[in-house]
């Protein structure tokens, strides 16, 4: 049995569905799905988290430890710490993004809603990939009045 079925077996062991976990752990359905469905290996960073809320032994789940000492695992915030998150995360979003955001024209609005949502569902390798690909094109493609009002817009 693979690690797909184990968290399959775990989440019903738990009595907690595949949307419930999704919903704490702040992974996509369908990443858990598409794990269990595949009976594929787990990332390690997403097994983490898993673990963490079923309060599991990661390697019920993941093979692939980058710590030898379990000790060393880092925990996911409490609900506490998160809704602090959350605040942080809106101030930020109201303090700068929301500034860049203003500098579009309205008819541009729902273009920039697509590429963060198109953003939103990319996998992690793509958007290194992705951020790459941008630094390239900033530097070889800037519009220098654009990043003169950008530098003014502090976080």
């Amino acid at each position: 049995m693979g690690y797909g079925k184990n968290l399959k077996n775990l989440l019903d062991e738990k009595g907690m569905t595949v949307k419930e976990l999704a919903r704490k752990t702040g992974v996509a359905p369908t990443t858990l799905y598409s794990i269990i469905q595949r009976d594929a290996a787990i990332r390690f960073d997403t097994a983490l988290r898993i673990s963490n809320i079923l309060d599991i032994p990661i390697n019920s789940i993941c093979k692939d430890n980058p710590y030898e000492d379990m000790e060393t695992l880092p925990k996911l915030p409490s609900d506490k710490e998160r809704l602090m998150i959350n605040m942080e995360k809106k101030a930020y979003f109201s303090d700068r993004t929301l500034k860049i955001i203003k500098k579009f024209d309205y008819t541009e609005l729902p273009t920039v809603d697509q590429l963060i949502a198109d953003f939103y569902v990319l996998d992690d390798a793509t958007r290194r990939d992705l951020f790459e690909y941008m630094a390239v094109l900033k530097k070889n493609h800037s519009d220098a009045e654009r990043a003169k009002v950008l530098r003014g817009i502090k976080p």
